[in-house]
């Protein structure tokens, strides 16, 4: 009874989810309660269904079997509540679209793709945008950004929706040490600031450690959550990077290091 309560009063909900494309299983009997308010990192070995977790979380993937609820909703009825981030490279900068731009497409999941933007709905992108600190490059195309640059477009365009819950797919993946620290204070403080749900897929916990609750591993269809401590181990990370791995504690927070390579 207790933990149908917990059930039933949770932010999200994954109920013995089982998520796959076709008759194909990808993910397996999947149990998640997660609180109003939790950054939750996902780590994992490449193709062990990091993305598949996350589209299902915007109804673009639907369960084989089980049920996803958000806000005691199913997914595709609470799709305008989610901020979704894709990877850098969807991004196409051969459009000729300036910061602002494309910052304005995430307001059409609010008024709709046939409706012209009110004045409110620039002044949420013009926000999202000085919330990204990209107000001095607003009306930059998109072609002169850096890839840090172009990584906070994609998360002022989320943010211009007012999401409650942001899912991120590797959002500090292939941009320097700088343009990293950028990316997690920008989530740090909107996390604070907007009390955001998030899911941050990622292959470095080292960058990330500072904002994240909980972490779920996968591997070979299990999906598993906990606390840093318990989820961060050698033996885990060991299977996601393929060699040996170094757990230690640094100034109170844990850093892992890869072979005799620190990434942090």
């Amino acid at each position: 009874m207790k933990h149908q309560r917990e059930k039933d009063q949770a932010h999200i909900v994954f109920d013995n989810v089982t998520l796959g494309y076709g008759e194909k299983p990808v993910l397996r009997n999947i149990n998640l309660i997660i609180s109003e308010g939790e950054a939750i990192g996902i780590i994992g070995p490449n193709g062990c269904g990091k993305t598949t977790l996350l589209k299902s979380l915007t109804g673009l993937i639907k369960p084989v079997s089980g049920r996803i609820g958000i806000m005691g909703l199913a997914p595709d009825e609470a799709r305008k509540r989610i901020g979704y981030v894709p990877q850098r490279e969807t991004l196409d900068i051969s459009f000729p679209a300036t910061v602002l731009d494309a910052v304005m497409m995430g307001r059409y999941a609010c008024i709709g793709l046939f409706r012209r933007p009110s004045r409110t709905d620039r002044d949420r992108a013009v926000q999202a945008v000085a919330d990204a600190g990209l107000e001095n490059l607003m009306h930059a195309p998109l072609s002169h950004l850096s890839g840090g640059q172009r990584q906070r477009v994609l998360i002022a365009r989320a943010l211009a929706a007012d999401p409650r819950i942001l899912l991120l797919d590797e959002p500090t993946a292939a941009v320097d040490v700088k343009a990293q620290r950028e990316i997690i204070g920008l989530l740090n403080r909107m996390h604070r600031e907007r009390n955001l749900t998030i899911f941050f897929v990622t292959h470095d916990i080292n960058p990330v450690y500072s904002l994240i609750d909980r972490v779920i591993y996968m591997d070979t269809g299990e999906v598993v959550i906990g606390t840093p401590r318990e989820m961060l181990t050698p033996e885990k990370l060991g299977r996601i990077y393929n060699t040996e791995v170094h757990v230690t504690e640094m100034d109170g927070r844990l850093c892992v290091i890869v072979g005799d390579i620190h990434h942090g």
